[in-house]
């Protein structure tokens, strides 16, 4: 899957501090991960852009994902039928990230 993070972030070592926590809440599913991009977002100051490619364990059940997903943001808008784009804002309505330092997350399921 591909996933788009936007980070509330001074730096870009602050980007992969929070990088790493989305890494550590995967981590029971996650199979391999590689870092695509790590760079300024030119329309906010202190944002990042982080790119990254996960692959998931397969037979992974979708409680499993969503029991992780619940660790990043209480609200998700799910794209598709079936489910092929997931997204948490801060920008959505009572959406709350348990995981500091996100602005917003997009996953693609690819």
């Amino acid at each position: 899957m591909f996933v788009r993070l936007f980070v509330n972030a001074k730096s870009e070592t602050e980007a992969r501090v929070v990088l790493e926590k989305v890494f550590r809440i995967f981590s029971p599913i996650l199979e391999n991960k590689e870092i695509k991009k790590i760079e300024p977002y030119w329309k906010m100051d202190e944002v990042y852009i982080v790119e990254i490619t996960m692959l998931i364990s397969e037979n992974q059940t979708e409680s499993k994902l969503n029991r992780i997903l619940e660790c990043i943001a209480n609200k998700w808008i799910r794209f598709g039928d079936p489910v092929t784009e997931l997204l948490a804002s801060d920008t959505t309505e009572n959406c709350i990230f348990m995981l500091e330092g996100i602005k917003m997350i997009n996953i693609q399921f690819e």
